[in-house]
């Protein structure tokens, strides 16, 4: 059995015995979410109806990063001091977080117009001045992840109804453990197998460096390299190079090379070309995979042999 047979049904053993467990956590994960969102929905709700509007909408709750977004369909002014009061009420009611930090968005300038944490000790501004009628948002930031249990004051610690984990989550994050643990193995022998795989892959292609027959064509620093000798271009030859070898194998007509290449820069030029051409092929001359060569009556054509594959 070579190693790599014995790789392969070692990763197949690893998740088929974790797959279960990160499937659970997963679920549980989710469900958590979900029961977060509808707590959301329902502050936005209750944020409304405290304003006297029974009607308009909440829009979709968005969770960017490590917080939650409720926006809303409707422009309205308010009190500071009641949108508090109604969040801390949600927020105990739905057993989410002891600590958490509300910030007010405007959606026009996406600035936090007021802002306030709860927790021990909370910060809550007191008698908040009344904020003009706007589009604003509301940025929820659960923050109970940030303490350890010796830092829960003990009064929340006893108070069997502030729970922020409900049976199903507890055993959620039981299972995430255990699979975290028994993953680990596994994430040390890909990430070994991705770092070998990697080495193998090709380095990243300079598209200045263009491979011309078997020399090699460094449009940046116009040279032209065969067999560890290498040749400057001047910055003509340069230009008729490479667009002779966008059209490889093709011929290209005279005044198509001439407008390319030097534009309406005379009579003159159409001697020229045959000048540089010369020079070209001088210099491509010890390779024999490539050549210039003249189409008569049309212009000129670079010839390469197509590399055969290994």
């Amino acid at each position: 059995m070579t190693f790599q047979t014995v790789y392969q049904k070692l990763i197949l053993f690893m998740l088929a015995s974790v797959l279960p467990l990160a499937a659970y956590s997963t679920q549980g994960e989710e469900i958590g979410e979900k029961r977060i969102t509808v707590a959301m929905r329902m502050i936005g709700h209750e944020v409304l109806r405290c304003l006297g509007d029974e009607e308009s909408r909440i829009l979709p709750i968005e969770q960017i990063d490590d917080y939650y977004k409720i926006p809303f369909e409707v422009a309205f002014g308010f009190n500071p001091d009641d949108i508090v009061s109604v969040i801390e009420r949600v927020m105990t009611e739905a057993r989410i977080a002891r600590y958490y930090l509300v910030e007010v968005e405007d959606d026009a300038t996406k600035e936090v117009v007021y802002n306030f944490m709860v927790g021990d000790p909370g910060m809550i501004p007191c008698e908040g001045r009344m904020l003009p009628v706007a589009r604003y948002s509301l940025l929820i930031t659960t923050l109970d992840h940030l303490f350890s249990e010796a830092e829960v004051p003990a009064m929340a610690r006893e108070d069997s109804s502030m729970n922020t984990l409900t049976p199903t989550q507890d055993q959620a994050a039981d299972a995430t453990s255990k699979a975290a643990f028994l993953l680990l193995p596994l994430f040390i022998l890909v990430g070994v197998a991705a770092y070998f795989i990697r080495k193998k892959k090709p380095e990243a292609v300079d598209p200045d460096l263009i491979l011309i027959g078997s020399s090699q064509f460094d449009k940046k620093n116009m040279a032209l390299s065969f067999e560890n000798k290498r040749v400057e271009l001047s910055h003509k030859e340069t230009e008729l190079l490479s667009l002779l070898y966008t059209a490889a194998n093709t011929p290209l007509e005279r005044d198509v090379i001439l407008q390319s290449v030097w534009g309406d820069e005379g009579d003159y030029v159409g001697r020229t070309l045959d000048v540089f051409i010369s020079k070209l092929r001088k210099k491509l001359k010890a390779d024999a995979s490539v050549k210039i060569v003249n189409i008569r009556g049309i212009g000129y054509k670079l010839v390469m042999d197509v590399p055969k594959e290994n």
